[in-house]
């Protein structure tokens, strides 16, 4: 989940910054992230399965992985 986080992230700073192309899945997490939920794809896996906790919001999201990662 660190590495899927962290990949996220740098793909939007890096999409910012102009150095690779602003795909739909980077606008997605955007709009997740200004809203102040966790991105659709932290949560869910392609098939729709899910790969991690349910929780409404980003900072909720943040602190439970920060929890178990400790």
């Amino acid at each position: 989940m660190l590495s899927l986080v962290r990949k996220t992230l740098t793909d939007i700073i890096e999409s910012i910054d102009g150095n690779i192309i602003m795909t739909p899945d980077i606008m997605d997490a955007i709009d997740s992230i200004a809203d102040a939920r966790a991105p659709n794809k932290w949560m869910y896996d392609a098939s729709g399965a899910e790969i991690s906790w349910i929780l409404p919001a980003l900072g909720a999201w943040v602190t439970s992985l920060m929890e178990r990662y400790n």
